[in-house]
């Protein structure tokens, strides 16, 4: 077997250097368009590598599609299917439908050749898929179905064919489809249908043939009814053929001949029938065709045999011989040896009959050791590559895996990384504001010490103010004491001069004091203007810092919302998923972004399905019908929740359920049982209540086998089973009775002993046979 290589490679690399991946695709591009294969496979190997070493995946893509191609054209089988496996798990989950379909199709055709036609089936259903008018995969597809002896499904796939070729007028291809119908049901002996589409044919061909195809479209038929054993009939269109030789050179006139020839010995004119065949095999003689002069020598042996003319059915026969040892014939060798050893038993030689009937049997005994060693060879070959999918499958699944989790790993570091950088953006954002209204603070701050030192320093200069006022009125005061002492003096010497002197002094003070007062309100007033104006700074740096202070609170309160409304969002997520999915299934889906799939040795598959249904929705609206269904439904739901089974899901008027999953249990086969006996005693209990209720009639169906679970999907997830259990369960629903709960005998087994069953005998079942059937009493 072909040993895989696979390389530790860990999933496509976030940042592979622009010019390593151009020199890759370099590479494949000098590979596609190499004159040699040779030259190309080497030049792919090279891309390969170098893509494998950077895990550049579309490098390993294009590497191993074109690597495929060039082991496919040259008979590597093994080596393309390990090429062309790797591109398909790499472009797994990547939308790339047109190289998808691409490397299905080659899988498809790889299986084709090796006549591994169920595998080949599976790659070109996936193929029509995505591209349902691919009608050259269709014809793959049915060539496959027939040559695995599934004649229907060939057939349905044919018909698509035949109507469209039927519609563009395209004869030929019509013919070849008509023609690979008629050799398959030829094949399988039902030469009824055979001679249909040869019948087909012949419409064809007598509108729009040549007289060539018109003479083998004859021999054909002719052939067919010899085979259906009606010869007259065979010999009209052996007649019809050599008609058709006489305006054309026949390119086998021998074959007609020969076929002429045992027609008319069938039809009781044996004397014609041996002159035609003689005719046949001097054609060959002159081609000396020794091959099958051997054959046409026996079949002269055989009809003089059957006339009784046993001397010239040995003298022919020994040609035949002779023949058939020169071109190593061994088959024809080995018939004409069985017909020596009967005309030698008639000629009453038995020594020589027996002789003859001893090397029949030798060669007979060789042909089939050829035959099971040739065949043991096919089918280990065949075994070895149907192992090799699955193997090559399962490495590359599991290096899917490691490229998954390690690419999982990546985003969630790249995801922590960004939120790190938004949070450290969204400090030094909130820093920074602090820092704009810290310095705000200090310059409001500051302007405040500006206007406080003003304000002090004017109330300084008030001061000062006051004492050269208080200094000026005492030194008024000693000067008026002085004057006063003075004026005394002059008093005493002149009264009248001085009382004129006197009052004119007094009214000079006076008015000098009037003056240094108005000064001193002025004064007074300009340093009350001066502090209400250090006072209104205050309250508006006051003012700017309090509303600082609530942006900051506002910002804070904004954040708590948000993480609420996130924490919200999530629990919202959280609980549809689980409406969706089993818990534990949901907790591994986030735990790990992906659900294993499990295998269940024991589970029970419950089917329920109303009865005529198809017929009673055609007369309902949507609505009524989807109502209708809601309700039932629902209250299956409720049954299946309150008895621990899991629902699956509902195909139209069928819902579908299963005990001993996600988590295993002993009791599943009980708890479907007595959650199909709720169901009925609630649909009946309902009819009783709602005359007018439509679907009024149930079956149920229940088996207990293992099965695989797993979620499927990429975006809308849904948990499903498989297995053959669920394909019988399926079966024992269509096989019941309205209101009768139909078990298998694994179910039957396991509750026998709580529940009263009757036993319904065995049943016939698509694919499996005869089954044993039960019914649960109620």
């Amino acid at each position: 077997m072909l040993l895989l290589a696979i390389t530790n490679a860990y999933g496509q690399q976030a940042d592979i250097p622009e010019q390593q991946t151009l020199e890759v695709d370099r590479l494949l591009e000098r590979a596609r368009t190499a004159k040699q294969d040779d030259e190309r496979e080497l030049l792919a190997n090279e891309g390969l590598s170098l893509a494998r070493n950077m895990s550049y995946n579309n490098g390993i893509i294009a590497a191993s599609m074109l690597l495929g191609e060039v082991c496919a054209r040259n008979g590597r089988n093994e080596e393309a299917l390990q090429h062309y496996l790797l591109a398909e798990a790499k472009l797994q989950n990547r939308g790339r439908v047109d190289q998808m379909l691409v490397v299905n199709r080659a899988l498809g055709d790889i299986f084709l050749r090796e006549k591994l036609y169920s595998y080949a089936c599976r790659y070109y259903v996936e193929v029509l898929q995505s591209a349902r008018d691919d009608f050259e995969t269709i014809e793959k597809l049915a060539d496959a179905y027939l040559s695995d002896m599934r004649f229907d499904s060939a057939e349905i796939n044919y018909k698509k064919l035949i109507v469209k070729y039927k519609d563009e007028g395209n004869n030929p291809r019509l013919v070849q489809i008509y023609q690979k119908l008629a050799n398959a049901y030829d094949g399988r002996g039902d030469l009824g249908k055979s001679i249909y589409y040869y019948t087909a044919i012949e419409h064809i061909i007598e509108t729009y043939g040549t007289a060539q195809e018109k003479s083998l479209l004859y021999n054909n038929l002719g052939r067919q009814y010899v085979r259906d054993r009606d010869y007259h009939k065979a010999l009209e269109y052996f007649r019809k053929a050599e008609l058709q030789c006489v305006y054309i050179p026949c390119d086998y006139p021998e074959v007609m001949y020969a076929n002429l020839g045992v027609a008319l010995h069938n039809t009781g004119d044996s004397r014609r029938g041996i002159d035609y065949l003689l005719r046949a095999r001097d054609l060959l003689l002159s081609r000396r065709n020794w091959p099958e002069l051997a054959s046409l020598e026996h079949l002269i042996a055989g009809v003089y045999y059957s006339n009784n003319d046993y001397y010239n059915a040995l003298t022919h026969n020994e040609l035949a011989i002779r023949y058939a040892r020169q071109s190593k014939q061994r088959q024809t060798l080995a018939d004409a040896y069985e017909t020596a050893a009967k005309v030698y038993n008639e000629l009453y030689d038995f020594e020589k009959a027996f002789d003859y009937y001893r090397n029949y049997l030798t060669e007979l005994d060789t042909i089939r050791l050829q035959e099971q060693v040739r065949q043991q060879q096919i089918d280990q070959q065949r075994n070895l590559l149907a192992a090799a999918e699955g193997q090559i499958k399962y490495l590359y699944a599991q290096q899917s895996v490691r490229d998954l989790a390690y690419e999982q790993i990546r985003l969630e570091r790249e995801r922590l990384e960004l939120a790190n950088k938004n949070l450290a953006l969204e400090a030094q954002r909130k820093k920074d504001e602090v820092l704009l209204l810290q310095t705000q603070n200090e310059v409001d701050q500051s302007k405040l010490r500006e206007k406080t030192l003003q304000a002090l320093q004017a109330e300084q200069e008030l001061r000062l103010a006051a004492q050269r006022l208080n200094a000026a009125k005492q030194d008024n005061l000693i000067a008026e004491l002085r004057r006063q002492e003075e004026m005394d003096r002059a008093q005493r010497s002149a009264d009248s001069l001085s009382r004129v002197r006197e009052l004119e002094r007094i009214q000079r003070e006076q008015e000098y004091q009037s003056e240094q007062e108005a000064s001193f309100r002025q004064f007074v007033y300009g340093i009350g203007s001066l502090l209400f104006i250090i006072l209104g700074l205050l309250g508006v740096g006051w003012y700017f810092a309090r509303r600082a202070n609530n942006r900051l609170n506002l910002k804070n309160k904004q954040i708590r919302q948000q993480n609420e409304e996130i924490a919200a969002e999530r629990s919202k997520s959280d609980q549809l998923l689980l409406n969706i999915l089993p818990g534990e299934i949901a907790h591994e889906l986030k735990s790990h972004g992906y659900a294993t799939p499990r295998y269940y040795e024991s589970a029970t598959v419950l089917f329920t399905d109303f009865i005529n249904f198809t017929r009673l929705s055609e007369h309902l609206s949507p609505e009524e019908l989807i109502d209708e269904l809601n309700e039932c439904f629902l209250a299956f739901d409720e049954i299946c929740e309150k008895h621990g089974l899991e629902k699956i899901k509902t195909i139209g008027d069928a819902f579908m359920c299963a005990g001993g999953l996600p988590v295993p249990n002993d009791t599943h086969p009980q708890d479907a049982v007595r959650a199909a006996l709720e169901m009925d005693a609630w649909l009946r209990n309902r009819n009783r209540e709602n005359p007018k209720a439509i679907f009024r009639e149930m079956r149920i169906g229940i088996h207990t086998g293992p099965v695989v679970a797993g979620v499927i999907g990429k975006n809308k997830f849904a948990y499903d089973i498989w297995g053959d259990a669920v394909n019988l369960a399926a079966r024992l629903e269509e096989l019941g009775e309205n209101g009768r709960i139909n078990i298998s005998g694994s179910t039957a087994e396991a509750v026998k002993h709580q529940y009263k069953i009757s036993y319904r005998g065995k049943k016939e079942v698509h694919n499996k046979g005869l089954i044993d059937m039960y019914f649960v009493e109620a």
